[in-house]
Parts: structure tokens; sequence; C-alpha cells
């Protein structure tokens, strides 16, 4: 699923902006009627939206599939489950190897810097194009687990709960 937004002004943190968004994603499970059983599950550096399935780009199970599914510990027949590529990730969202609006070109190097606050505001559109007012959880490990930080940073009454795993305040460009 890709949720596609034109004609924004989406500024990052570095002062940059975009004119467009893909934001490519997959969903588990069912949203109950009162829109409250919704997880978000935020993927760490190498990872991407296939976190339970078949991943087609691979053709490997999901990189968390032991996890997430049904009578799994995140049980998607309890739970809503969405997962996002993030911002400059190369799953379909946009990135460096998107073309760029304004060139027709691929931005390649030209790709602006990304932050974990600006993934976390993609993800934000992205739970709101769906019309969930709050999120019963942010999941995620590493560089997931950040932007977990982030959600309750930026946007506490959002998320009920975050389950932070491995992860750190901030890191360095290593």
């Amino acid at each position: 699923q890709i949720l596609q937004l034109k004609n924004i002004n989406f500024k990052l943190v570095s002062g940059k902006s975009l004119s467009e968004l893909k934001i490519a994603y997959k969903t588990f499970g069912k949203l109950n009627k009162n829109k409250t059983n919704a997880v978000l599950i935020c993927h760490a550096l190498t990872g991407d939206q296939y976190v339970a399935g078949k991943n087609p780009i691979t053709n490997k199970d999901g990189w968390w599939s032991r996890m997430v599914g049904s009578n799994k510990p995140i049980d998607t027949d309890e739970f809503f489950v969405i997962c996002s590529n993030v911002l400059g990730g190369c799953a379909g969202s946009t990135g460096p190897k998107e073309t760029d609006p304004n060139t027709n070109k691929s931005y390649e190097r030209n790709f602006p810097s990304v932050t974990i606050k600006d993934m976390v505001k993609v993800q934000l559109y992205l739970i709101d194009s769906l019309k969930i007012d709050k999120l019963f959880s942010v999941i995620g490990g590493s560089m997931g687990a950040m932007q977990a930080l982030q959600w309750s940073i930026d946007y506490p009454n959002r998320v009920e709960t975050i389950i932070h795993i491995a992860g750190a305040l901030k890191h360095s460009a290593q």
C-alpha cells in the first residue's frame, strides 16, 4: 500500500522541503469500531514495511514474523498493526531512489538529510490518513525504538504506550 501526498510543503528539520511524499506501508489485522487497537511498529535501519507475511522483494518471511501475527505476542487477531517504510527508506517511501518532482531525475545524493523527527512526522501523516486519533502502542527496536521515543516526545496525546527495544535517545554519524 502506498499513501501519496502531492503539492505539500513538508519541511524537514534540516530546513529543506519536499513537495511530494510517498509512504509505503502494510497493515495486518482489523481496526476495531472505536479505533483503539492500532499498533504502529517502527523498523530498524535495515528494515522495511514487511514486518510480517511474505516480503515480495526477497520472498522471505517478514523481519518480525515470529512476533507479529495470529496468536503471536503482537496478536493480529486483537491488534491492527501498521508498519511503514521510513522516509528515506528503500522500499517504496520517498527516498534517494525516488524521482525529484522538481527535476524529474532521481534524488540520489541530492536527497536531503532526514532525522528521526522527520520520519515520525511522516508516520503521523499516515496515521491521520487512516483516521486514527490515538495509537494503542508504538513499538520499535534500534532505530525503530528511537522513533517510538520521538512519538512520546512530539505526539504524547496520540499514543497510549510505547515499547522501546534496544534504542537510544540520539545517535552519532558513526
